[in-house]
Formats: structure tokens, sequence, C-alpha cells
């Protein structure tokens, strides 16, 4: 592999070293596709960090032995998905970029709509992620995170009735506890999913249902703050599998409508 005779300086052969190759030539059949599936693979390993300068696009077209066209398709893709930014200037180039967790959460969002996950499914899931959550809040809430969620329930209670805003409202004290657990992923997943069940909320709420949220807000906070993940867990876990029933059971009288 060549080095590229670049004037401001490749980072990544600055990073590793002259001797060590990140890149081998992109395979004549799908040249682009190598290119990206390389830089892909070398992040994943960890030999990448965010902020970390590739290079040039003619740097990198070099090292990779492919043409600036090849190199410039490869680095547009890799710059839709979020891998790498690109900056001008006399400081500019081909970047790793930083993590986006909001852009990663509308990612996840969108391709579970475009795929078609069931409904069932998405309260599994949601299921699957608070219970563990509400557990790890339990026992990683900060006194920053407990006054979150006294705020968040006491924007419920005043929400009660008004079934759109209350939805909102409820799904941002569940995000609230999701975050004192203080797992990123859990987070991302979180918020994917509140964009896909928000709709279903909505339909579902009442007066008399937004009560019975606030009723259980108010018992899961006092959980977290006496730090029994137990307790927590159990609480989350009785009440979003009556929620699943109650929500797959009016798809059911919905459908049987029709």
């Amino acid at each position: 592999m060549q080095k590229a005779p670049d004037a401001e300086g490749s980072g990544l052969t600055q990073m590793v070293g002259p001797a060590e190759r990140l890149w081998s030539s992109g395979k004549q059949t799908t040249l682009s596709a190598s290119v990206i599936d390389q830089i892909r693979t070398v992040l994943f390993a960890g030999r990448l960090a965010p902020g970390d300068r590739l290079g040039s696009e003619a740097s990198l077209a070099l090292q990779f032995g492919v043409s600036r066209m090849t190199m410039r398709d490869a680095l547009r893709s890799l710059q839709a998905s979020g891998v790498i930014e690109v900056k001008v200037g006399i400081k500019g180039g081909i970047f790793v970029a930083e993590g986006n967790s909001e852009r990663l959460a509308e990612t996840i969002a969108i391709q579970l709509k475009l795929i078609g996950i069931s409904t069932e499914e998405l309260l599994d899931t949601q299921i699957a992620i608070e219970v563990m959550a509400a557990g790890l809040a339990a026992s990683n809430a900060t006194g920053a995170d407990i006054k979150a969620l006294h705020e968040a329930l006491g924007e419920a209670e005043r929400l009660i009735d008004d079934a759109e805003e209350f939805t909102w409202a409820a799904i941002n004290f569940h995000g609230c506890v999701v975050a004192a657990s203080h797992n990123r992923v859990l987070a991302a997943q979180f918020r994917a999913l509140s964009h896909v069940l928000m709709p279903l909320y909505v339909r579902g709420s009442s007066p008399d249902v937004a009560r019975r949220a606030v009723a259980f807000q108010r018992a899961l906070i006092a959980c977290i703050e006496a730090r029994e993940p137990d307790a927590a867990r159990n609480l989350v876990y009785g009440r979003l599998q009556f929620v699943k029933s109650r929500q797959l059971g009016d798809l059911a009288k919905a459908g049987a409508g029709d």
C-alpha cells in the first residue's frame, strides 16, 4: 500500500504509524463496497475513534487503490450513514464522526416501521427494555435523576384530562426512568420505541387510564428512591404486561369491528 502524498498529513498514517496497514486495495468487483466494509471493520475493531482524521479524498483513494470517483461514492455512503463527516478549510478532510444517539433512535424507529414489526413485538420489547432499566435506575439514579422523575410526574398529573398531551408526558416519565439507568443503549432503544408506540398509546388514552398511570409512576419513584431494584422491576413488569394485554385486546376488537 502506498502512502498518500497528502500535504496536510493523513491522520491514519500519523495514528497507526507508517509500517501498519489499515487498508488493502479495493476488490475490483465491488470497489466502493470494499472501501465501506474496510472502514466499518476497522471502526468496529476499535482502531478508529470519533474525531480521528482519515485523510483527504485523494489520499484515501491512493491508499485504497481506487479512483477518486469510487472513493467519493464510498465517502458519500459513509457520511449518509453517520460514520464520517467532511470538513473543509485548511484543517479539513475526512474525519470519523461523533456519535449521535438521537440519530440512532430515529434510524431504528424508521427501520422498525419499514420492516413491519408487529404491535406485540414492540410491546414485548418495551417490557424487556423498561424492566431492565427500572432495576438499574433503582441502583444508579442520582439526585438529579430523582428530581427529573418528580418533575415528569408533576407534568403528567397536570395533563391527565388531555389524552395526547398526557401520552407525551407519560412517555417522558418513562424516558426519565430509562435515563436514570445510565445505560445509553437502553436509552437509545427506548427513544426509538417511543416514536413508534406514541400513536398507539394516544388512541388508548383516557382520564381513567391516565390516573392509573400516574399512580404507577408514584409507586415506581418510591421504589427507585428506596433503592429497591427487584421491586422496581416487578412493578414495571406487571404494569406493562397489563398495558400490553389492554392494547392487544383493543386492537383485536377494532379488527373484529372491521
